[in-house]
């Protein structure tokens, strides 16, 4: 389990807790209040110039869920537990550009004991349907942040994980079975497992190959913080 947890821990998995403002457990910022508060305090915390700002952000940094979750799919067959109830959100004041890490109350986890391809369906919905969609809803209903731009902050991170990361795994199953995944869920995966969609939300954020340098359709936002600057993908480059 050491191993697994080192590798889990260069994704932003922690098993420390922080006390801090910005270190939140994930059921208490359901709610449109809750959320609201909660980015006053990034917004204030990254110099976001407004809420649909710290929104955006906020769903850029949690995208590494994402990743810890499909890494342990893909490389393990293994499903963790991400019920709202089980996860909190770890961050140090200090650190200017937010990059927050990921508390598991308990990391336990289910193996794959059933058919692959119905046992992915299953863990799909569950981070998807489950966990991802909910809050993507809320930020967007509280915010008026377009949800075009959160499922590609999400996308974004997919292609990293699924280009970079699972290519440099051994052995090569694990390699080829992430490239199965990564056709799953950004191609094949119908839209029912990602919460009250016709079509795959991830589908138009589908391109060739796996890299990390393919161009977004949409702007993160990222220059109206204090960093001011924009991703190396950001369609504005493109002007």
């Amino acid at each position: 389990m050491d191993s697994k947890l080192d590798k889990l821990r260069k994704l932003r998995l922690t098993t420390e807790r922080i006390h801090s403002s910005l270190s939140v457990e994930i059921s208490e910022i359901l709610e449109e209040q809750s959320i609201s508060n909660y980015l006053d305090i990034l917004s204030t915390h990254i110099g976001a110039s407004n809420t649909k700002v710290a929104a955006s952000l906020f769903v850029k940094r949690y995208s590494f869920l994402t990743v810890i979750y499909l890494y342990a799919m893909t490389a393990w067959n293994e499903k963790l537990n991400v019920s709202y109830k089980n996860i909190s959100l770890e961050t140090d004041d200090h650190d200017k550009l937010w990059l927050p890490n990921f508390h598991f109350h308990n990391l336990e986890s289910e193996t794959l004991h059933v058919d692959r391809n119905e046992w992915r369906s299953y863990c799909i919905e569950a981070l998807f349907k489950e966990h991802i969609s909910p809050i993507l809803n809320l930020l967007s209903q509280t915010t008026k942040v377009s949800k075009l731009i959160l499922w590609e902050n999400i996308a974004v991170y997919i292609y990293w994980l699924y280009g970079t990361v699972l290519t440099e795994e051994e052995p090569i199953e694990i390699v080829n079975r992430s490239k199965e995944d990564f056709q799953f869920i950004m191609n094949k995966a119908p839209g029912h497992l990602f919460g009250d969609y016709d079509i795959n939300p991830l589908n138009r954020y589908c391109h060739e190959g796996q890299g990390i340098e393919v161009r977004r359709s949409t702007c993160c936002y990222s220059h109206l913080t204090n960093s001011k600057k924009y991703c190396k993908t950001c369609p504005h480059q493109c002007k």
